[in-house]
């Protein structure tokens, strides 16, 4: 877009964040988002999920569907003067959207990003679980997990989920966050994210106890043959996934 373009280069349109969220869902992006909005030097949008770099040149449906369409002004607006700007969409990572990557880097290459993961096959349940809640999945997890049209699986390959934004951003501007350490050493983590993000990373809050985002639903038991199914999907990127964070994640089921 030509006029993102002239936009950057005048520096019209205020303050652009520098960094975002790009993902996974049901990773804990929400309490990060958190955490990190009740850092001082840390400005976090509201709403949310911005989806500014997602969907068509044109105005689409609805709000999930994308926001290229408002422009670069609609962007900056989004965001208070801080050290730090920040938003939080899944959604930049989502396999709908694989235009997101580059549009980010055309617009803030210089940002920071957090991408969020959990144990993949935990994370497909609790996205089939989101869909049951609201709706938009009626079928059975044996049917429903594997379907490749579904996402449930694409969304937890998280090294090809990333790779577009590896290819265009240096891999240490990445900040790789386990759900599992914001729930079993928090302050370390968020120490470490702080450290990233170029702020104070002393500060701490009783708020920061706080669990954001608690999932709803009745749990969903995972066979073993299902497992075994849904970890033979994953395995690959997993082992990918873990050179390149140069972690294990012992326990995780793939």
């Amino acid at each position: 877009m030509v006029l993102l373009r002239v936009s950057l280069e005048r520096g019209g349109f205020g303050a652009l964040p520098n960094l975002i969220i790009i993902g996974a869902m049901k990773c804990g992006t929400t309490a990060l988002h958190r955490y990190l909005g009740l850092h001082p030097e840390v400005a976090m949008s509201e709403p949310k999920e911005l989806n500014f770099f997602c969907g068509p040149e044109r105005p689409g449906g609805k709000w999930l569907e994308g926001n290229w369409h408002r422009g670069l002004e609609w962007y900056a607006a989004q965001f208070r003067p801080a050290p730090v700007r920040g938003e939080a969409s899944p959604g930049y990572t989502s396999p709908s959207f694989p235009e997101a990557a580059e549009r980010m880097a055309r617009v803030v290459p210089e940002a920071r990003l957090v991408y969020a993961v959990r144990d993949p096959i935990e994370r497909a349940v609790s996205q089939y679980l989101h869909h049951r809640v609201d709706g938009t999945e009626r079928r059975p997890a044996e049917e429903a997990l594997p379907d490749p049209e579904s996402q449930y699986l694409d969304r937890s390959r998280y090294y090809a989920r990333l790779e577009p934004y590896l290819a265009r951003f240096p891999r240490e501007r990445i900040f790789i966050c386990a759900r599992e350490d914001l729930l079993t050493r928090r302050r370390e983590t968020l120490r470490e994210l702080y450290r990233f993000a170029g702020v104070d990373d002393s500060f701490w809050t009783p708020e920061h106890e706080r669990r954001w985002n608690v999932a709803r639903g009745s749990p969903v038991t995972i066979g073993g043959s299902l497992l075994r199914r849904l970890a033979a999907g994953l395995s690959d990127d997993a082992d990918r996934f873990r050179e390149l964070a140069g972690r294990e994640f012992p326990g995780w089921q793939v």
